[in-house]
């Protein structure tokens, strides 16, 4: 899928066209910003994951909790949808504190709900700022009523999943929130070092959510393809160059495989498989 997706968006790009807006280097500050937020969105997410986990009675440091975020993180280099890491951090948890499969299925099915319902509630903001071709009183309506639906859903699916409340689903929120927050910055800087107009950043950062969103789905590996074909059409049906956004999208996804590199280093601390009995 990924290989097909990518072979589309070739076909209708200008690879010199490409190569003018890539090779930057003066802009290179920008690049590095993009790869520094990335890494703290990360963090953020790593954080948000340890806040379901100790919910559920699993107690482990921030420290070791980051390591296997971004061993997870390597792993989901290699399946579609980021299942791999989830299910290698799933084995290692139930291997190292005997939490039982389906509390932890679970604690990872909620914390990647929660991230889409965050992005969904991000799309629904941004949505009345855009020059959509369609009446702006209705515009405004449907993303009103779409942001307190899908406020509903966050708290109610807490509240049945996993039985949170209170502080801690205030935390769980707003880590999430910070997580999808710092990836639009990213993305912001690779639009600054691609030089897009700062009046064209909220189109390319709403077509960015819902990448993210088509990311998501288990059908290409790291959302490669996926992201770049998304802003092609999303960019043409805004009226908008897409060359930028498909640039931007590569970018982001090379920064994820840069950042995910670094997981190599934690696999050996996280065996899945039982110590052998004295």
């Amino acid at each position: 899928m990924s290989a097909g997706l990518i072979a589309i968006v070739i076909r209708q790009v200008d690879l010199s066209y490409v190569k003018s807006l890539a090779v930057r280097p003066q802009d290179l500050p920008w690049l590095v910003a993009a790869i520094g937020l990335f890494n703290l969105s990360k963090i953020a997410g790593a954080l948000r994951l340890n806040g379901y986990q100790r919910h559920a009675a699993i107690l482990m440091s921030e420290r070791e909790n980051l390591k296997l975020y971004y061993a997870g993180m390597f792993l989901n280099l290699f399946l579609p949808g980021g299942i791999g890491g989830d299910g290698y951090k799933i084995l290692v948890l139930r291997h190292q504190q005997g939490v039982p499969i389906k509390t932890l299925l679970w604690i990872f099915l909620t914390d990647r709900f929660s991230g889409l319902l965050i992005l969904l509630l991000l799309l629904c903001m941004l949505a009345p700022l855009l020059a959509l071709p369609w009446p702006q009183a209705a515009v405004q309506t449907i993303a009103a009523v779409g942001a307190t639906t899908i406020a509903a859903m966050f708290v109610l699916a807490h509240h049945r999943l996993v039985k949170m409340h209170g502080e801690r689903l205030a935390m769980v929120f707003g880590y999430g929130l910070a997580v999808q927050l710092l990836q639009l910055v990213c993305m912001g800087m690779l639009l600054a070092y691609l030089r897009v107009p700062i009046d064209a950043y909220l189109a390319y950062l709403a077509v960015f959510l819902i990448s993210s969103i088509a990311a998501v789905l288990p059908l290409s590996f790291g959302g490669l393809g996926a992201r770049e074909v998304t802003f092609l059409y999303g960019l043409q049906l805004l009226q908008l160059d897409p060359m930028p956004g498909v640039v931007a999208s590569a970018g982001f996804f090379l920064i994820t495989v840069v950042s995910s590199l670094v997981g190599v280093l934690f696999l050996k601390g996280f065996p899945i498989k039982p110590p052998p009995a004295a």
